[in-house]
């Protein structure tokens, strides 16, 4: 098989992982469920083929096909069903042939299954960890956690001019001093982050421990209404304008819950990550 091929071969089973993975087929309740209440639709020389075997082909097709995205196999005429049915039919013919010649020996064959393997068993694993993770118990216990910590926290509400040039954001400052009613406009047509410029700035309600020291250091320094001389913070310079406070608002569990089993998976799979790069002991030749 020429290198060429190979590589084809590889972007084809990079394909396949995506769409399946994108699409949770073979991850949802859904899917066992329709295995259990399988159904044949279609027979030909070489055997059956089931209603399983046709919604996870027009999932696949379906991933690259946006036109279809909203779609799902029920949705489609009988002759579209139909061409799907085919499509089963040719990939079972030609994996049957190929065995045949004994293709599936090949080497680099098998290297691009292992490829297959390793990626689809690596989304399995990632799957295994987030349904242990996002138990109801634990995010529950995460939840109390979180609420113990903003017990006595405040909400902040800030406003700020972002610029790259200190010498302009010591003039801006300078302009504010004297006129700090046209903070908002300043805001919309000067600061460099333009998805917080289009509001004026404004920031909205921020929990006092999602503040970077340095902002959070001049903002306890301001009285309401009050601006803060430009902070370098993440490469940039930032004038906060001090809007307003209150006692950190703790949502109720049901609308937190969601956010919470995200955050939990998100940090389970880095620790993951991480874990398994330090076991591995990696010797870098390069």
């Amino acid at each position: 098989m020429s290198t060429t091929t190979y590589n084809k071969l590889i972007l084809l089973l990079s394909l396949t992982i995506v769409s399946s993975c994108k699409n949770n087929f073979f991850k949802s309740s859904n899917y066992n469920t329709l295995k259990e209440n399988d159904k044949v639709l279609a027979k030909f020389e070489g055997g059956d083929v089931k209603l399983s075997q046709v919604k996870r082909e027009f999932t696949k097709i379906a991933a690259r096909d946006e036109k279809l995205k909203n779609f799902t196999f029920d949705d489609l005429t009988s002759d579209q069903k139909k061409i799907i049915i085919n499509e089963v039919v040719v990939n079972e013919v030609s994996y049957q042939k190929a065995k045949e010649l004994k293709l599936n020996n090949d080497e680099d064959y098998q290297e691009a299954l292992r490829f297959f393997e390793t990626e689809f068993l690596k989304q399995k694993l990632y799957l295994h960890i987030a349904n242990q993770i996002k138990q109801e118990e634990n995010i529950k216990n995460n939840y109390q956690q979180l609420s113990n910590q903003l017990a006595n926290k405040k909400d902040y509400r800030l406003s700020y001019i972002a610029l790259n040039d200190d010498k302009e954001a010591d003039k801006i400052y300078e302009k504010l001093l004297k006129n700090p009613e046209k903070f908002s406009y300043i805001a919309k047509n000067k600061s460099v982050d333009q998805d917080t410029a289009k509001k004026g700035g404004d920031l909205g309600y921020i929990v006092e421990d999602a503040l970077p020291k340095e902002i959070l250091s001049s903002l306890k320094k301001l009285k309401k209404g009050q601006v803060s001389k430009p902070i370098l913070s993440a490469n940039r310079f930032l004038i906060i304008k001090f809007v307003d406070e209150r006692n950190a608002e703790i949502l109720p569990f049901d609308k937190a819950k969601e956010a919470l089993a995200q955050g939990l998976i998100k940090k389970a799979l880095e620790d993951f990550n991480s874990q398994a790069i330090k076991d591995s002991q990696i010797k870098y030749l390069e």
